[in-house]
C-alpha cells in the first residue's frame, strides 16, 4: 500500500495537493515543492508511467472524479484553465463545484496566462483584461466565471505564468513544446499543439513547397523556468495569498532570435524554424511583444518575497532537449514496437497456412498408402473430412475452404489415376454427391468457428470493461482504507478537541462506579492541563457533597464534606446546571466546578482549583462542561449496571459484597492511590464472633458513611474505608465499638 498520509512521528494528518490536468513539466516540481515541506501529492487526469505522484486516472467530467473528491481531503487544488478546449466553461464550472464541496479545502489556484492582455510593457494585477486574440478572450471569461464562484465563498485565486520551460516539457505543451515539434517535423504532434495553444498550425501558404511553418502565439510571449512557477506557487500558499489575481513574471528579456539560435544550436543540421504569428485583430501578424518581459511580479516580490532565480537561457535549453529526447526515444520505441508486432502479426497470419499445407501432405501420403484414394475401404472412412473438420472448426471459413479445396484435388487426382474422366465426374450422382458433402463440412465448421470468435471477441470487450471499472473500484477501495488509517491515526494520536473526546470516552469505557470516578479525577486534570481537581458526589437527598477523589496539594485543603445550602456557588451550580467560574475571586471558592447531569439531577461536582492566568477562558469552561457531560453518561451507565448487578455483587440478604467484588473495589482503591498521590483508604477487619451476617451488616448500617464498603475478606468480613488514615481510622474504631462492633488492627491499602 501507498503512503497512509500521515506522518509517523506525530501521528497528524499531511495536507494534500491535488493537480487536475496540471501538464507534467509544472506537476513534477510542484509536487517535489510541497512533498519537501511534508503535503501528500495526488493529480486527476491521464495516468503516465513516470509521473512523479499518485495520480488517478479519471477525467474531471466524469463520474469517477465525484468519487475521487468526496474521497479525498483536499487543501489546496491547482487547475489550468483550459481555454483552449470547447468545453471549458463547463470544464471549470465541474471542477469549482467539486472543490466547493470540499470543508477544509484553504485555497484553489487557477493557472491563466499573459493572453488577456495586449500591446507593450508591464501590466500589474490591478490592470483589467484586455484581450485581442479569441484565447485571450475564453481566458478573460473563465476568469470573470472564477471570481464569481469565489464571491460565493470558495478561495480562488488566478494565477497568470508567462510560458513555461525547463525539464520535462513535452512536444505540444504551450508554444514552446509546438514550436520544437514543429522545427523536428513532427506535423501531427505541431498540429495538436497548435491546437493547445492557438487553435491551429498550419503552412503559411497551403500548397506551395518549401514553405516555413506558422506557429501561432496566443498573446505577449516571455518564458519563466517551472521551478520558479513551483516556488512561487508554494509561496502563495504558505503566506496564505488571498488576493484575486497574481502575477509571476520571468523577468527576463528572451526574444526570437534568440530562442532560434538556441534551437538551432541544439537541432540536426538542416532543420527548418518555424515563424511565430500572433493573432491581432483577427487576423495573423508577426508577434511584436514576443519573448520579453510583460507580467509585473511587484506583489509577488514585496508580499511573497518571490523573484525568478532560475536562468531562462538554461531552461529554454533544457526544454529543448527534453523534446528532442522524448522525441527519440519514442521513435525507438514504436520502431522496436513495429518490428516486434510486424514479426508477431506476420507469424501469427502465417501458422493456418502452414498447417493447412502440412495438413494437405498429410491427406496425400494417406491417399497414396491407401493406393490414391483418401476412402480407406476397410474402415469406410474418408480422412479428407477429418482434414476439413480440424481446420474448419480451429480457423473458420477461410482454411475451412482452402481444405475443401485441397481435399478435392487429391480426391480427384486419386480419380483420374484410376481411369476416370474430368469431365465424367461432373455426371457422376455419388461423385457429385461427394464434392458437395467436402463443401457442406468446411462451410459448416466455419460457421461455427467463426460464431465462437465473435463471442470470445465480445466476453473480451466485456471482460476489459469489467477490469477496468474493477480495477477503478479496487484503487478506490484502497483510498478508502488509507483514508480510514489516517483518520484513525489522527483521532487516536493528535491532541485535538477530537482526540481529547476518544481519550475521554476511551478511559470512562468502565462499568466500575469507584473506577469511574477516579478516571473522570484523571481526564479533568489531563483535558484542561490542571494539577488541582477534586470530585464530589452528592448525597441521596441532594443536600450534602462528600469529596470521592482529590487530586493535587490545593484539593487536598478543601473540606471532605459540603453543605449545598452553606455555599451560594453550589446553590446557583444546582438550580443552573451549568459550569460556574470564581470570577469575583472568593476564598474558599473553586476556580471552576462543573455538574455531572443524568436524568435531569445533579450526581457529582467536578471542583479546580488553583488555575493559571492563561485558562480563563471560555475554551477552558466549554471544554470542562464537556468532559462533564461525558461523564455523566458513563457513571449513568455504571449505575443501572449496579443496581441490575447487586444481587450478584452482595451476599444474599445484606449489604455486605462478595469476596471477587470487594476485591475489585479493593483494588480500584490502590490504584486510585497510585494515580492521584493521594486520598488513602484503610483496610479493617470485622471481629464476627457470635454474630450473623445479617447481624453485622444492621449494625454497620447504622455507623459507616455511604461511600464505605463492608465485604468478605480473608475469610471474615473487612470494612473498605476511604480516605481514612491515622487518628482518622482511631476515631472511626471507636464509633464502630460503641454500635456494638469489634474492629481489629487496620492497615492502609498501598
Amino acid at each position: 500500500m501507498r503512503d497512509t498520509g500521515t506522518s509517523t512521528k506525530t501521528g497528524k494528518q499531511k495536507k494534500l495537493l491535488f493537480l487536475t490536468d496540471v501538464p507534467e513539466i509544472l506537476a513534477r516540481p510542484l509536487s517535489a515543492c510541497f512533498e519537501k515541506e511534508g503535503w501528500r501529492t495526488a493529480a486527476l487526469g491521464a495516468a503516465k508511467a513516470d509521473a512523479a505522484h499518485h495520480r488517478y486516472a479519471a477525467d474531471v467530467m466524469s463520474v469517477e472524479a465525484e468519487e475521487i473528491f468526496a474521497l479525498e481531503d483536499i487543501a489546496v487544488l491547482v487547475a489550468p484553465l483550459a481555454a483552449e478546449r470547447a468545453d471549458g466553461v463547463a470544464r471549470l464550472e465541474r471542477l469549482l463545484a467539486l472543490a466547493k464541496r470540499q470543508a477544509h479545502i484553504e485555497r484553489v489556484l487557477l493557472l491563466g496566462s499573459a493572453a488577456v492582455f495586449a500591446g507593450k510593457g508591464l501590466d500589474a494585477e490591478t490592470s483589467a483584461p484586455a484581450p485581442h486574440s479569441v484565447i485571450g478572450k475564453r481566458l478573460a471569461r473563465l476568469e470573470t466565471l472564477a471570481l464569481a464562484w469565489k464571491a460565493e465563498g470558495l478561495p480562488v485565486t488566478i494565477v497568470r505564468l508567462p510560458e513555461l520551460c525547463g525539464e520535462g516539457l513535452a512536444a505540444g505543451d504551450g508554444f514552446l513544446g509546438a514550436f520544437v515539434a514543429a522545427t523536428l517535423g513532427d506535423e501531427g504532434t505541431a498540429q495538436d499543439a497548435g491546437k493547445k495553444t492557438s487553435g491551429k498550425a498550419t503552412d503559411a501558404t497551403e500548397g506551395a513547397k518549401n514553405t516555413k511553418t506558422t506557429v501561432r502565439v496566443n498573446g505577449p510571449q516571455e518564458f519563466i523556468v517551472a521551478r520558479d512557477a513551483a516556488y512561487g506557487l508554494w509561496s502563495a500558499v504558505e503566506r496564505g495569498y488571498s488576493d484575486d489575481v497574481l502575477h509571476l513574471g520571468g523577468g527576463q528579456g528572451f526574444g526570437f532570435d534568440t530562442l532560434a539560435a538556441e534551437v538551432r544550436a541544439l537541432l540536426p543540421e538542416g532543420a527548418q524554424l518555424p515563424e511565430a504569428v500572433q493573432e491581432r485583430g483577427g487576423q495573423a501578424a508577426l508577434s511584436l511583444s514576443y519573448g520579453h518581459p510583460f507580467l509585473d511580479s511587484a506583489r509577488a516580490a514585496t508580499v511573497l518575497g518571490w523573484q525568478p532565480r532560475c536562468d531562462i537561457r538554461e531552461g529554454v535549453c533544457a526544454s529543448v532537449q527534453s523534446v528532442v529526447d522524448q522525441r527519440e526515444a519514442a521513435h525507438a520505441a514504436a520502431a522496436a514496437a513495429a518490428r516486434k508486432g510486424r514479426a508477431k502479426r506476420l507469424w501469427r497470419r502465417a501458422v493456418p497456412y502452414v498447417e493447412n499445407l502440412a495438413g494437405a501432405v498429410l491427406m496425400c501420403l494417406i491417399a497414396y498408402v491407401q493406393g490414391g484414394s483418401p476412402v480407406n475401404r476397410t474402415l469406410p472412412v474418408d480422412f479428407n473430412f477429418v482434414y476439413i473438420g480440424a481446420f474448419g472448426l480451429l480457423y473458420g471459413k477461410r482454411q475451412a475452404v482452402i481444405s475443401v479445396a485441397a481435399s478435392l484435388a487429391i480426391l480427384i487426382v486419386g480419380l483420374t489415376s484410376h481411369g476416370a474422366e474430368l469431365v465424367s465426374l461432373l455426371y457422376n450422382p455419388i461423385e457429385l454427391l461427394h464434392f458437395v458433402s467436402y463443401l457442406f463440412v468446411g462451410v459448416l465448421t466455419g460457421y461455427f468457428a467463426d460464431r465462437a470468435d465473435y463471442e470470445r471477441a465480445a466476453n473480451a470487450w466485456k471482460e476489459q470493461r469489467a477490469a477496468e471499472r474493477q480495477s477503478f473500484l479496487k484503487n478506490l477501495f484502497q483510498e478508502s482504507v488509507r483514508v480510514k488509517d489516517r483518520m484513525y491515526r489522527q483521532i487516536v494520536n493528535s491532541d485535538d478537541s477530537i482526540g481529547r473526546v476518544y481519550r475521554i470516552v476511551r478511559r470512562l469505557d468502565s462499568v466500575e462506579e469507584e473506577n469511574l470516578y477516579t478516571q473522570t479525577a484523571a481526564v479533568t486534570a489531563d483535558v484542561l492541563n490542571v494539577q488541582n481537581v477534586a470530585v464530589y458526589v452528592v448525597s441521596r437527598d441532594g443536600l450534602y457533597l462528600r469529596q470521592k477523589v482529590r487530586m493535587g496539594t490545593a484539593a487536598a485543603q478543601r473540606p471532605h464534606s459540603l453543605r449545598v445550602d452553606d455555599n451560594d456557588y453550589l446553590t446557583d451550580l444546582f438550580r443552573t446546571q451549568r459550569v460556574f467560574a470564581n470570577r469575583a475571586l472568593q476564598d474558599g471558592v473553586p476556580d471552576l466546578a462543573a455538574p455531572v447531569v443524568y436524568d435531569e439531577r445533579v450526581i457529582a461536582v467536578i471542583e479546580i482549583y488553583d488555575l493559571d492566568f492563561g485558562q480563563w477562558s471560555y475554551y477552558e469552561q466549554n471544554l470542562l462542561s464537556l468532559t462533564a457531560r461525558l461523564v455523566a453518561a458513563s457513571i449513568g451507565r455504571a449505575w443501572h449496571f449496579e443496581q441490575e448487578a447487586a444481587e450478584k455483587r452482595y451476599l444474599p440478604g445484606t449489604r455486605i459484597l462478595k469476596n471477587s467484588e470487594f476485591e475489585k473495589v479493593l483494588h480500584e482503591l490502590a490504584e486510585r492511590r497510585r494515580v492521584t498521590k493521594d486520598n488513602p483508604a484503610a483496610l479493617l477487619p470485622v471481629v464476627t464472633t457470635g454474630l450473623s451476617l445479617a447481624e453485622i451488616d444492621e449494625r454497620l448500617s447504622r455507623c459507616i458513611r455511604t461511600e464505605d464498603f463492608a465485604g468478605e475478606y480473608d475469610g471474615g468480613v473487612a470494612l473498605l474505608l476511604p480516605d481514612v488514615a491515622g487518628d482518622t481510622l482511631r476515631l472511626v474504631r471507636d464509633r464502630l465499638a460503641r454500635a456494638g462492633v469489634e474492629t481489629d488492627e487496620g492497615r492502609a491499602v498501598v
